[in-house]
């Protein structure tokens, strides 16, 4: 018989405090906000300088400086993120990792669905997104 997830969690305790783990959860709500308000040289907000960034057939990025450029070049935006079910996994105090749900809504009304895998690291300045990988869905 399987095991209970929350037996599992009890005996295995996290590395990560619970707040930390709700820091992590608002940096992937902070990430669709910036890129709603199109505002992207605040990126560095929620974006490690070495960041690798893939949306296949969209956009590939190496680092900080070359995400904003590619961002600041998309002639059609999205309007509106949306960032749901959001899990994280610890893995140790400073990093996790991540999969969330992602909706985003274009300007022609069009609905786009995706799932973004987030690595993220615990810097001086708080925590960053060093990976993002999206997968497109349906």
């Amino acid at each position: 018989m399987p095991r209970d997830p929350r037996e599992e969690a009890v005996s295995n305790p996290s590395p990560m405090p619970a707040a930390e783990i709700d820091r992590i959860r608002d940096l992937l709500s902070q990430v669709a906000y910036i890129l709603d308000s199109h505002d992207y040289d605040t990126m560095g907000a929620v974006f490690a300088q070495d960041v690798h960034f893939e949306n296949p057939g969209r956009l590939v990025a190496h680092g900080l400086d070359e995400l904003i450029a590619s961002f600041k070049k998309i002639a059609d935006p999205a309007v509106s993120h949306h960032v749901t079910n959001v899990l994280v996994t610890p893995v140790d105090e400073r990093t996790a990792e991540c999969v969330c749900k992602a909706l985003t809504l274009r300007k022609n009304g069009v609905l786009a669905a995706a799932e973004y895998r987030d690595t993220v690291r615990l810097e001086a300045g708080g925590w960053r997104i060093t990976s993002r990988s999206i997968r497109p869905l349906g």
